[in-house]
């Protein structure tokens, strides 16, 4: 039985081994050598060693010196060198003879007799291709200028400016293409990828802007903050518009951004310095602020086409961001100064430096004064003596109907500014004159009316205390600008204010030409210091209420004689 068995199994166990030879024979005989059907870039690389692989490489594929490629007729070279590239023929080899035998033996069965091809192993130095791609890139990059309108200030002519397109390589496509072509042995000159930047308008669209621009012309809109007011003219708003019948958003956001970091205020701690019976130092708590950029962005626009659409200018409440002090008014003192209860504001452009000298020394000393409950403010009671030895100088002033020489000359302009502070917080004045003719200073920002005039020992400035708490009367001296401002603070009791009825009537030519002699002039030197003034005479209703009841209303009426050109001149000769 054993001899039977045995001569049974032998013909199958050779039958089995010639089959596993007839396998696997190809892969024993060449162990270490590439499988069947291997090439590299279409060329053959069967059954080959490592060194027999790296010697083949090496006259196939000789490593290139240079790459070049175009753009737009321009042909860009680039050494291989500089960014230290060549050809790995040790690594490609490797790859070729990888078999993947840790994935089991079926796999390194199938790898062998499968027919696989092969790229070019490039080392390359990443860094060296950025630099070198980077200064290709600077002489064919070109900036997009944009086509633009702008406003000859002088004809008021809209004036094209024509644009230009912009030109970018787009430098990761390269570097790709370059890395690409290396590794697949493509080394004809290839053409570059090329973005064009932006648009140009055709004589259409050109046309159609330059109709919306000219209803542009002295126009204007205005940018209102708590403080100030920004005005953006026609150039500008002009400037912004684009020719798809929209705006330059980039021209937009340019500027709101550096409005936002000019206009930038950071909050301000309330302090209160009192020492007997006198205020030393206060500043109310104020707010901070910063701009909300996307929303003013979003308004501009808009508010550019509603200017085209009915020709009037636009006023924009300038969206902001409010942040709180840390220390507030009602934190430093226990006298009742809290809020703001009233301003007054008045410019003096055109005043002399002595004039404006003895503004600031009024108003320094009017400034940071107690009004108690029930006590009645006199202007002259705090104004104190005004005198060379007081530290006033000489300007002229108005007295019994003329203009002279006298010392404090400029003060009115003080009693006038915190008149209408007076007016505005709707306390109780019990006394207020006009001046005897019309004052251009007084009339730079407020029609004539708003004035009031004192003059030792009289008339004065009064007004009562019938808030109920302490006031304080504090006044900003603003020399660059010329203005002047008076705040009134306090506790609000809910009093509001309103000024109505404002009229006009009478009025009445001005008489001839004044002259008086100044010594302090050179010979023959003309100044003028008044204007020509018309006579006039005007009133406003001024009442004064709280929850719906009237405390105070008045009608302030101001009678304004004509008055003649002033002049003063040297002596003659």
């Amino acid at each position: 039985m054993t001899t039977k068995i045995i001569h049974i199994i032998r013909p199958i166990l050779l039958a089995i081994l010639f089959i596993v030879l007839v396998m696997f024979g190809p892969l024993i005989i060449n162990f270490g050598k590439t499988g069947r059907q291997t090439t590299v870039l279409g060329k053959d690389y069967s059954l080959l060693s490592k060194s027999q692989i790296i010697a083949k490489l090496a006259v196939d594929f000789p490593n290139p010196t240079n790459f070049s490629f175009t753009s737009a007729g321009r042909q860009f070279d680039l050494p291989l060198s500089s960014v230290s590239a060549s050809i790995n023929y040790s690594t490609t080899a490797s790859n070729l003879l990888f078999r993947r035998l840790n994935q089991g033996l079926p796999q390194y069965f199938r790898s062998f007799f499968e027919p696989r091809n092969f790229n070019l192993e490039i080392d390359y130095r990443p860094e060296l291709l950025t630099s070198q791609i980077d200064a290709i890139a600077s002489q064919i990059n070109r900036p997009y200028i944009p086509t633009e309108l702008v406003l000859n200030p002088q004809t008021k002519n809209i004036e094209v400016k024509a644009g230009q397109l912009g030109s970018q390589l787009d430098q990761s496509a390269l570097s790709r293409q370059l890395i690409s072509n290396l590794t697949n042995y493509h080394l004809q000159p290839f053409e570059i990828t090329i973005e064009t930047k932006g648009t140009l308008p055709n004589q259409s669209q050109i046309d159609q802007t330059i109709l919306k621009a000219q209803k542009l012309i002295d126009k204007k809109i205005i940018l209102k903050l708590p403080d100030q007011e920004i005005t953006l003219t026609d150039q500008t708003l002009i400037n912004w518009l684009d020719f798809d019948q929209n705006c330059r958003t980039d021209n937009i956001s340019f500027y709101v951004d550096s409005v936002a970091t000019s206009i930038k205020k950071d909050p301000i701690d309330a302090v209160f310095q009192f020492e007997n019976g006198k205020v030393l130092e206060f500043k109310p708590a104020t707010k901070g602020y910063s701009l909300n950029s996307t929303e003013l962005k979003n308004q501009l626009c808009p508010s550019v086409n509603q200017i085209i659409a009915s020709s009037s200018n636009q006023t924009i409440e300038t969206p902001l961001n409010y942040t709180d002090p840390t220390t507030q008014n009602s934190m430093v003192n226990d006298l009742g100064i809290k809020e703001l209860l009233g301003r007054g504001v008045s410019t003096f452009k055109h005043s002399s430096t002595i004039r404006n000298h003895n503004v600031e020394k009024g108003a320094s000393i009017v400034n940071r004064v107690l009004v108690a409950p029930g006590e009645t403010f006199s202007f002259l009671k705090n104004l104190g003596e005004v005198s060379l030895e007081t530290g006033f100088k000489k300007a002229y002033v108005i007295r019994a109907g003329k203009t002279e020489l006298d010392v404090g000359g400029g003060i009115c302009q003080v009693s006038t500014t915190l008149f209408r502070a007076m007016l505005n917080a709707g306390l109780n004045i019990t006394e207020r004159k006009n001046h005897a003719y019309r004052v251009g200073y007084y009339e730079e920002d407020m029609p004539p009316g708003y004035d009031a005039t004192v003059f030792i020992p009289s008339p004065d400035l009064k007004f009562i205390n019938d808030t109920g708490h302490h006031l304080l009367i504090q006044s900003t001296y603003d020399g660059v600008n010329k203005k002047l401002t008076y705040d009134i603070y306090g506790t609000s009791d809910g009093r509001k204010t309103e000024i109505t009825n404002y009229r006009q009537w009478g009025a009445a030519p001005p008489p001839p030409a004044v002259y008086i002699d100044d010594p302090t002039l050179a010979p023959g030197k003309v100044v003028q210091d008044e204007h020509a003034i018309a006579g006039l005479k005007t009133s406003f209703d001024w009442k004064v209420t709280r929850d719906s009841q009237i405390i105070h209303q008045k009608t302030f009426t101001s009678n304004f004689v004509p008055w003649a050109a002033v002049y003063r001149r040297g002596p003659t000769q």
